[in-house]
């Protein structure tokens, strides 16, 4: 294999991080030597017979992803033409949705591609993470998707494998396409190709039908796969067989799901899109045209990078979307973590907005009526995503807070960008280190990325600001969720603990407050909480000591 430029390495192994450098040996044009060096990093992806590894220049710094085709593999005259054409048509390519070619060169062993570096993975492990896009964030990346594709067309080129797996995402969430591997650079206009590639779920069906040939229009029918598997959760002719799938998409033998709800906006571009015949589906500039593009509202050019693991905020969407319908929001419930909010002590709201109030006959009462009895803040609302990530909350002072799932804390004050990160040293002490939002280690990007996110859905007004200017704030310490109650226990000794049928538990050193499932509230010091008489108060403060007994030994708790 020819190549202009020759280099030497190490041998390579497979898995997560390794040591070693590879060194490449640049002849430059009066044919001095000089050589460049490589640490071979992270294990990042593996197709066909490539393996992906993060490479870094180590004079430069600068990262890329390096395609590593081992010679072995590249025997037969077809392979190897193959990725030639794969080098070629790829280092052509120039365009802000398409992952960067850096130059590729090769040793005694393996081929090196050296390729723009997408920290954020592809969209399949978005998908997977987040099971279904909202339609504000199908649009955003389709629209960058169309618009590498259109290049690639006025270019001669037709990519023949659009996917999620080949969607990649940089740092800011842009789209990046890659993987020429099956592409094809038709030498004139009208000029077919035959050969029987692609993936199943996503191959168009006059591929399956190669007697005529195929040409731009398979990227097409892809995009158009590639929109409904975003938008619903899988693709739409996926089957557990492979001849199966390829019969219904030779029949266009696909449906709309019951179950989810998107807009007639977005059903029609598929159905434009998913014809059996190459020439009835919607050109590129048609489908720029068509009404799910075009909306009567921007579509925004970068997404939140909370998106990677949760759906957009409400207040997100609304400065995108402020007209537009409810189906935005209807996404499934293992999507979207279910919000609380407690513009009272009892009263509770999820993510479609079905309010759960208490009886009609009794109002919900006043928190500021209880602020100065209290003294002390408390949790007025909150965001369970403890399946993924954590719990998120406001405080009634409008701090905010997320307990991770591995027991650090995060609280944001709430007139600032400054923010406490909390975590536990080997001795079990709470650990207390101030950042800011613009200045703060990058270890902790993940969770200050999903602090945002958590933000937007609970951002709430700032009454009072000064319980926050110390480490003595408090903050979340545990908390737990049983089928009757959830209890949150503060860095201050409170706890507080609301019940299914919303009643109410806020208990200091000193004082208890209770709010019965009526909305009816007693306020009383906590030795005489025992002598008031009231069974559902008694049988509350029971079922909390249960709860605390159980955070802090590990006793059994029945209703678990």
């Amino acid at each position: 294999m020819s190549l202009t430029s020759r280099s030497s390495a190490t041998s390579l192994q497979d898995g997560a991080l390794f040591e070693g450098v590879i060194e490449e040996k640049v002849i430059s044009p009066r044919g001095s030597v000089s050589i460049k060096r490589y640490s071979k990093g992270r294990f990042l992806g593996k197709g066909g017979f490539a393996r992906v590894y993060e490479l870094q220049d180590l004079e430069s710094k600068k990262n890329y992803a390096a395609k590593v085709i081992p010679k072995s593999t590249l025997t037969k005259s077809r392979t190897r033409q193959k990725l030639m054409s794969e080098i070629k048509i790829h280092k052509s390519l120039k365009h802000p949705n398409i992952v960067g070619f850096e130059h590729f060169f090769e040793d005694h062993e393996n081929v090196y591609i050296l390729l723009e570096i997408c920290i954020n993975q592809t969209l399949n492990e978005l998908l997977r993470r987040r099971k279904r896009l909202t339609e504000l964030e199908s649009m955003v990346y389709m629209v960058q998707t169309l618009s590498a594709v259109e290049y690639l067309h006025n270019h001669r080129v037709i990519h023949r494998d659009l996917k999620l797996g080949n969607m990649f995402l940089n740092e800011k969430l842009e789209i990046k396409l890659g993987d020429f591997g099956l592409a094809s650079k038709l030498e004139y206009e009208g000029q077919k190709r035959k050969t029987v590639c692609g993936t199943p779920n996503y191959i168009a069906p006059e591929i399956l039908e190669s007697r005529e040939g195929h040409s731009y229009e398979v990227d097409i029918w892809s995009f158009g796969v590639i929109l409904y598997t975003l938008l619903i959760g899988k693709p739409p002719f996926e089957t557990n067989d492979v001849k199966t799938t390829y019969k219904k998409i030779r029949k266009c033998s696909y449906s709309f799901p019951e179950n989810v709800q998107i807009s007639s906006q977005a059903k029609d571009l598929i159905e434009k899109i998913l014809q059996a015949d190459p020439e009835s589906r919607l050109s590129i500039q048609d489908m720029y045209k068509h009404a799910f593009f075009n909306m009567g509202f921007e579509i925004p050019k970068f997404l939140p990078p909370s998106t990677l693991a949760i759906p957009p905020s409400e207040s997100f969407l609304s400065q995108y979307m402020p007209k537009a319908k409810l189906i935005f929001r209807k996404i499934s419930s293992d999507t979207v973590p279910i919000i609380h909010e407690r513009n009272a002590l009892s009263t509770c709201r999820n993510a479609s907005n079905t309010q759960r109030n208490p009886s009609s006959t009794h109002k919900t009462p006043s928190l500021s009526a209880l602020n100065g009895e209290i003294k002390t803040p408390f949790i007025n609302r909150w965001v369970d995503y403890s399946n993924k990530y954590g719990l998120g909350y406001t405080l009634s002072t409008g701090a905010i807070g997320v307990y991770f799932n591995d027991a650090t804390k995060i609280v944001l004050d709430p007139i600032s960008d400054s923010f406490r990160y909390i975590y536990r040293d080997e001795e079990k002490k709470d650990i207390i280190n101030w950042h800011t939002l613009t200045d703060y280690p990058q270890s902790l990007h993940k969770k200050v990325t999903l602090l945002h996110h958590f933000k937007g859905y609970l951002d709430t007004d700032k009454e009072n600001p000064e319980y926050f200017q110390s480490d003595e704030a408090p903050y979340v310490k545990k908390w737990m969720r049983t089928k009757r109650a959830i209890l949150f226990r503060m860095s201050n000794k409170v706890v507080q603990v609301v019940f299914q049928d919303h009643s109410e538990l806020i208990i200091s050193t000193k004082t208890i407050i209770f709010v019965n499932k009526s909305g009816a509230k007693q306020s009383m010091p906590l030795g005489q909480a025992y002598e008031s008489g009231d069974l559902d108060l008694c049988k509350r403060i029971k079922y909390t000591k249960d709860i605390l007994n159980h955070m802090n030994n590990g006793r059994p708790l029945g209703d678990e």
